[in-house]
C-alpha cells in the first residue's frame, strides 16, 4: 500500500519549470550534467546509449565514450633476433578504437546528444575508475547483465570490478530486458527508492535531482521495520529533510513480504521506472557469500537502476583514485 507524504501537502505550491530548474542546478553541482560511459565495441554495450544520452539531455550536460586498451608487454610474442616495434599493436588499436568512438559520436550528434570520447591504457575498471574521479563525472553508465553470486567467485566481470572500485554512482542497464532492446526509452514516470537507514542520506540528493529533472515521482519503499513510528529518526524523515526540492511528489510504499521482490513487482508494475538505491558497495569474497539489498536489486531488476555509493566509500574511493593517478604520472 502507498500513502502521501503529509510533508509533501504542507509544501509551498511551484511550477513545474521552477522545480526542475532547481533540480537541474543541483545536478549540476553533483556533476550528473557529465557521464561516463564505457563502451567495448560490443552491441551490448551500446545498449546504455540512450540512458545516458537521456540524463545527459535533463542537465543540459554531455557524455564521454571511454574505451580501455589493454595493457602491452613490449617482448610479447617476438622470438629470438626478432626485430619488434613494442607500439605497432598499441598504434594500431588506439586507431581502431578512435574510429569506433567517432563512428558513435556522429550516430549521436544528429540527436541532439553532446559527446566527446576518450581512449587509456590499462586495466579496464581502473582507468574507468580513475578518469571519472579525476575528471569530475557524476556517474558511470553501463550496460551490463549482473552475474550470480556463485558466478562471481570463478569470473569476474567488468560491472563486479567497477562495484569494487567506483567512486561515482553506476547506472546499470540490463541489455538482455526486453524494454531496452524495444522502443527508445521514454523518462521514467517513478523512481523507486528502496529505504535503507544506512544509505538513504547518499541517495536522497542524487534522487531529488534526477526526480525534479524528469518530472517524475519518488516512490519511498520502507520495510516494516522501518516504518515503525516509534523509531527515533524514521527512514522516511530522514529521506524527506534530504530532498531540498519542494516540489517533488513522493508518495510511502509500506513493503509487505519479501523486501527485494516487493521492489521488483513493483518496477514491473510500473513499466519504465528506475530504482534508485544506496549501497555499501561490498566487494570481493564478502559480496559473494553475504550479498547485499542493492546487489539482489541490480541482478533482478526489469528496468534501469542507479546504485549511489555511501558516502564514506565514496570518500576512500576518491582518495585511492587520486593517489594512484599521482604515482602514475609520477612514474611517467
Amino acid at each position: 500500500m502507498s500513502e502521501q507524504s503529509d510533508q509533501q501537502l504542507d509544501r509551498n505550491p511551484r511550477t513545474q519549470d521552477q522545480v526542475r530548474r532547481d533540480a537541474v542546478d543541483r545536478g549540476n553541482v553533483l556533476d550528473l550534467n557529465r557521464i561516463l560511459v564505457p563502451l567495448d565495441g560490443a552491441y551490448k554495450s551500446k545498449q546504455i546509449l540512450p540512458f545516458a544520452s537521456m540524463i545527459a539531455d535533463w542537465f543540459s550536460g554531455e557524455i564521454t565514450l571511454f574505451h580501455s586498451l589493454p595493457s602491452t608487454h613490449p617482448a610479447r610474442g617476438a622470438r629470438p633476433g626478432q626485430v619488434h616495434y613494442p607500439d605497432a599493436t598499441h598504434d594500431r588499436g588506439t586507431a581502431l578504437a578512435a574510429a569506433y568512438l567517432e563512428e558513435v559520436v556522429s550516430r549521436l550528434g544528429p540527436h541532439g546528444v553532446k559527446s566527446r570520447w576518450g581512449i587509456a591504457t590499462g586495466h579496464a575498471a581502473s582507468m574507468i575508475t580513475s578518469r571519472s574521479a579525476t575528471s569530475s563525472f557524476g556517474m558511470i553508465a553501463v550496460a551490463a547483465v549482473p552475474r550470480s553470486r556463485s558466478r562471481r567467485l570463478f569470473s569476474v566481470g567488468l560491472l563486479d570490478q567497477l562495484w569494487k572500485t567506483t567512486a561515482v554512482p553506476l547506472l546499470i542497464v540490463n541489455p538482455h530486458i526486453a524494454s531496452v532492446n524495444g522502443a527508445p526509452p521514454q523518462p521514467p514516470k517513478s523512481l523507486i527508492v528502496p529505504g535503507n537507514r544506512a544509505t538513504i542520506d547518499s541517495v536522497a540528493p542524487i534522487a531529488s535531482a534526477l526526480a525534479g529533472a524528469s518530472r517524475s515521482a519518488i516512490k519511498l519503499v520502507l520495510t516494516a521495520t522501518q516504518a515503525n513510528p516509534n523509531a527515533q529518526i524514521t527512514t522516511e524523515s530522514r529521506f524527506l529533510n534530504g530532498i531540498t526540492d519542494d516540489g517533488i511528489e513522493i508518495d510511502i510504499e509500506r513493503a509487505e513480504g519479501n523486501f527485494v521482490e516487493h521492489v521488483h513487482s513493483l518496477q514491473a508494475a510500473n513499466p519504465g521506472s528506475w530504482i534508485v538505491v544506496g549501497s555499501k558497495m561490498r566487494s570481493g569474497v564478502r559480496r559473494s557469500i553475504l550479498g547485499s539489498t542493492a546487489d539482489k536489486l541490480a541482478r533482478g531488476a526489469v528496468g534501469p537502476v542507479v546504485v549511489v555509493p555511501d558516502p564514506k566509500v565514496m570518500r576512500h574511493r576518491m582518495r585511492l583514485a587520486h593517489d594512484a593517478t599521482r604515482d602514475l604520472a609520477s612514474s611517467l
